[in-house]
């Protein structure tokens, strides 16, 4: 799962980052894999480390990257962080007992 998550992560990025703009397909693949991963992950003791690595990247490095475009791509970018977050919580959050 943490390769598969580092592969769409590191493909959505690279995109952002090539100012290639915002490319919904590798967004849509970055989105699947984190709903594959929320229930592996959700309430195990831990998670792989290359994956906290990602998870703790997504939105900081992807708000910095989203300053160097105008709009509306920017306010694309800033939408898809809110629900990438939500994603995030969504893998990492336990389940109240």
């Amino acid at each position: 799962m943490a390769d598969r998550l580092m592969d769409a992560w590191g493909d959505y990025i690279v995109a952002l980052r090539s100012n290639e703009g915002f490319k919904e397909d590798l967004y849509d693949r970055l989105v699947s894999v984190l709903r594959d991963c929320a229930p592996e992950w959700r309430d195990a003791e831990a998670i792989p480390k290359l994956a906290v690595n990602v998870l703790v990247d997504i939105v900081s490095v992807s708000q910095a990257v989203a300053e160097s475009y105008s709009e509306p791509v920017r306010q694309r970018v800033y939408e898809a962080n809110f629900e990438l977050y939500d994603l995030i919580v969504e893998c990492v959050g336990a389940a109240p007992s």
